[in-house]
Order: structure tokens, then C-alpha cells, then sequence
């Protein structure tokens, strides 16, 4: 992934695990965003990101970060289980367990 790419993929996980209202945006429920939105909140806050450099950013992960929704009108963080420090494991926030 070059530098555009990876910072593009900070950006997002900025915004998609912590802060979305920062660009105007809320997660919904499942803890996706609308990619439109996103592009259209995130390139009037200044940045500059197309909704091909989100789709490169999503396929460039191994192991992925980030997830389309089947329609791939929505991304999300990927639900995932996380090494915590001491030992344990601690879940995603958008594991499914509420």
C-alpha cells in the first residue's frame, strides 16, 4: 500500500472506530457508515479520497481492517477478537455481543 493509501486508511480508521462525529456522521447500528456520506463529510472537511482509494484501502488488508456491506454501500470496522495486553482477549466494539 503506498503512503496516499495508508494514510487514507488511518483517516478512516480514525473515523470509523472512534471518532465519526468529527465529521458530522454517526454510526448505525451494525456500526456502518454510508461510503457516500463518508466521502462527501470527509472531502468537505478537506480531505481528498474517492470512493476508488476506499475500495483499494478495504481490498489492500491482510488481514482485513475494514468491511463493505453486501450492497458495498457501507463500510464498518472489521469484527474482530483483539489481543488485549494482559492476556485476555477483548472484542471489537461491532462483535455482535450488545
Amino acid at each position: 500500500m503506498n503512503k496516499r493509501l495508508t494514510k487514507i486508511s488511518k483517516y478512516l480508521t480514525f473515523i470509523l472506530r472512534h471518532e465519526p462525529q468529527a465529521i458530522g456522521l454517526e454510526l448505525d447500528d451494525e456500526g456502518y457508515l454510508a461510503v457516500d456520506e463518508l466521502l462527501q463529510n470527509a472531502n468537505a472537511s478537506g480531505k481528498k479520497i474517492t470512493s476508488e482509494q476506499v475500495q483499494q484501502v478495504v481490498g489492500g488488508h491482510d488481514p482485513p481492517l475494514f468491511s463493505f456491506s453486501d450492497d458495498g454501500s457501507r463500510i464498518r470496522v472489521v469484527e474482530t477478537l483483539t489481543p488485549a495486553p494482559w492476556g485476555r482477549r477483548k472484542r471489537s466494539p461491532w462483535d455482535g455481543q450488545r
